[in-house]
């Protein structure tokens, strides 16, 4: 009887280029004349979870069908199942078990380290180990793994820069995995498809404007790849300029489910121009966004509990207000102010959002509207299509000042000093709050304050646009005040 088949399992490393899983996985099965089974499990927190996101959903279907295509062109296929995948696998496993014999069976994948795929895959493990089945865990998803960067005192990092200096020590930086030219044929009969089309398609309608999402599949991420590249040296100079959509590489979504390596783009930049006269070079910050990437990874792999909780426990003790009237304006994009504005309708429009932008609507909400940062998050998650559990939580939790190398909580972001400095021609709020086109800087950024340039583009607050929701200056010190209760205690 031949060996039974390897199975490949594809998550969030949708790709042919630089994958190790597939090309152990491949090699195995050659080895031993065995058929390779390469599948994708649809897990029902992806499609319909509390923290899933329509435009997520659309942007990985759309992917794993190209996918699905380039592994017909190899001679192979992609099997997609309906999750769990603790009940999903044994039920395949007995399936292959029918035709293929009691040989013990391998399951390659790439590592995943969020708290609930840490979960899932402990758990699928112990199912699996009875039924005869080995997993092949490898690396892929970050540059770095997560337990592999620790203090010279042995414990996790919690600062950035030592750890970038650090990461970029252990970066591998060979040459990528090629893709494979053909792969081992799939068994013999081929299990088919069970995932719920109907379910799927319910969940995967966009609800940003789908013009202005991102091209899914490996294809299309490796040529804006490409693209970026010639652009990376000028990312210094152009990444906070808000409305420079291309300052920024957009290649964060590919990144979170997979499309591209991080490991390969890093290798790309290296080595890494020298600091000039205490500047760094475009190729040097914008491989250090990749290390931010591997850090907020790493920082949930070591602290699980921040998935839900402050990293600094005792910043849970904050009374956050719950005005339901100011967390919808926020999230309407509705508040007066035009940063602000600008930056949330952009989020719901596109399923972006500018990183600058990030961090000033995370502020205002934070900080001025003093609402609970897990609010935040759940909101940017629900339309992000690169919305990454670390990174999102990481950065939510750094404007919070809760979490790890985190911003002072007495730091707090003036919204029209923000747009002053990263808008300074309003260009970026006057694409996405078109109410306020005909307003010139500062009057843009302000309007309250100018009365008489709203009088002469006949514009009226409260009417064609809100009146601000909160006055920043009386809401700083609100803010102070409830942290400075809430931390004494860690003070003293």
């Amino acid at each position: 009887m031949s060996h039974p088949p390897v199975i490949l399992w594809f998550r969030r490393d949708l790709r042919l280029s630089d994958h190790p899983a597939l090309v152990a996985a491949a090699a195995f099965a050659k080895e031993r004349g065995a058929s390779l089974l390469p599948i994708f499990i649809w897990e029902p927190g992806l499609i319909a979870g509390p923290r899933s996101s329509a435009n997520r959903t659309w942007f990985l279907r759309e992917s794993v069908t190209e996918l699905a295509g380039s592994l017909r062109e190899l001679g192979s296929s992609l099997v997609e199942l309906q999750g769990p995948a603790a009940t999903a696998l044994p039920r395949l496993i007995s399936e292959l078990r029918a035709t293929a014999g009691s040989d013990e069976i391998a399951l390659f994948l790439t590592r995943d380290h969020t708290p609930f795929a840490r979960k899932r895959d402990r758990a699928v493990a112990d199912l699996l180990a009875p039924l005869g089945v080995q997993m092949h865990a490898k690396r892929g998803l970050v540059v770095v793994e997560p337990e592999e960067l620790l203090t010279g005192g042995g414990t996790p990092y919690g600062v950035y820069t030592p750890y970038f200096r650090r990461w970029l020590e252990r970066v591998d930086a060979s040459a990528p995995l090629p893709a494979p030219k053909k792969l081992p044929p799939l068994p013999t009969p081929t299990p088919k498809s069970t995932v719920d089309q109907t379910l799927l398609d319910a969940h995967a309608v966009p609800t940003a404007q789908i013009n202005e999402l991102p091209k899914p599949g490996e294809r299309a991420a490796r040529a804006h790849a490409d693209a970026w590249r010639r652009l990376v040296s000028e990312y210094a100079s152009r990444r906070n300029t808000l409305a420079d959509t291309a300052g920024t590489s957009h290649l964060s979504a590919a990144l979170h489910i997979g499309l591209l390596s991080p490991r390969e783009l890093v290798a790309r930049e290296l080595p890494l121009p020298p600091v000039q006269e205490g500047e760094r070079s475009g190729e040097r910050l914008w491989v250090s966004q990749i290390a931010w990437r591997d850090f907020y990874t790493q920082v949930l792999w070591h602290a699980p509990h921040a998935a839900h909780g402050a990293w600094r426990p005792s910043y849970d003790a904050i009374k956050w207000s719950d005005d339901q009237r100011l967390l919808e304006a926020w999230k309407n994009g509705a508040t007066g102010y035009p940063i602000v504005d600008a930056g949330m309708r952009q989020l719901v429009a596109t399923g972006f959002m500018h990183n600058r932008a990030r961090m000033i609507t995370a502020s205002f909400l934070t900080k001025d509207l003093l609402i609970d940062w897990r609010e935040g998050e759940a909101h940017f998650l629900r339309h992000l299509v690169d919305g990454d559990i670390a990174a999102n939580n990481g950065g939510w939790q750094w404007c919070a000042g809760s979490g790890t190398d985190a911003q002072p909580y007495f730091r707090i972001f003036n919204p029209v000093t923000q747009a002053g400095n990263f808008d300074p021609d309003g260009e970026y709020v006057r694409r996405w709050v078109p109410e306020l086109a005909a307003l010139h800087t500062p009057a843009i950024h302000a309007p309250w304050a100018h009365p008489k340039a709203l009088s002469e583009v006949g514009i009226t607050l409260g009417v064609d646009y809100p009146e601000p929701i909160v006055d920043h200056a009386e809401a700083r010190q609100r803010t102070l005040a409830a942290y400075s209760v809430a931390l004494k205690p860690e003070r003293g």
